[in-house]
């Protein structure tokens, strides 16, 4: 493994402000993740996991400490810098698929090429469907495919612009469990064919058991780190 970290956070903190309450979501969070890794961010509701996620996605950022992306200090990057990243670099997988209803498989995937005027879209997108196993849905709605589809669906639109990194906010949690085997299975493979660095967040622990790395948040802080052997 590049023992360059891909990202890093140094006592990094986020806190909101309710009213005349404080909530500090991340507490002085220190942590590296390299390229090529397939991590978790487990622990209960409330613990901070969604924070983090949002964070090393470049969609909020920390109020205290810094945070890194290939070496560069994010709190220094313009909002426009920030979105480039976030286009270019990041990919994204959300809990409830957010596809476009209107749109087709393929046109779903296609879309984030399409949005930055790209050639070859099609092509890319028709490859990416076969890797996750949806070639001959391509032309589906989503309102036609299954949950574990609809989210593959989204997997392949969160790889179609090769990002460094892949972000998985409780991407099972819409699914059975069979299901959100499958779709934790699919992004592992993805992760070592092309070795995309794979972030994810879980409430459930039987998934735990398919990762090379857990980070156990708890009231905002990393209770555990562990790397299985």
């Amino acid at each position: 493994m590049n023992s360059t970290p891909l990202l890093r956070l140094v006592g990094t903190g986020r806190r909101f402000f309710l009213g005349e309450t404080t909530v500090d979501a991340l507490d002085r969070v220190t942590l590296d993740i390299h390229p090529g890794e397939f991590l978790a961010v487990w622990g209960p509701s409330g613990s901070g996991k969604t924070t983090l996620m949002n964070l090393i996605g470049l969609i909020d950022s920390p109020t205290s400490g810094e945070l890194h992306f290939e070496g560069e200090n994010t709190r220094a990057l313009s909002d426009a810098k920030l979105t480039e990243f976030r286009a270019s670099r990041i990919g994204f997988v959300f809990q409830n698929f957010n596809l476009v209803p209107v749109l087709s498989a393929i046109e779903n995937v296609m879309l984030p090429l399409e949005l930055r005027g790209e050639a070859h879209a099609r092509l890319r997108a028709e490859n990416i469907l076969e890797e996750v196993g949806l070639a001959r849905f391509a032309d589906f709605r989503p309102d036609r495919l299954s949950g574990g589809q609809r989210q593959r669906v989204a997997i392949a639109r969160a790889l179609i612009a090769n990002p460094r990194l892949v972000i998985a906010d409780e991407p099972t949690a819409s699914l059975d469990s069979e299901n959100g085997r499958e779709v934790i299975e699919l992004m592992r493979r993805m992760n070592r064919a092309h070795m995309i660095t794979f972030v994810f967040t879980t409430h459930d622990s039987r998934l735990l058991d398919r990762v090379d790395r857990r980070v156990l948040l708890r009231d905002g802080r990393i209770e555990q780190d562990e790397v299985r052997q």
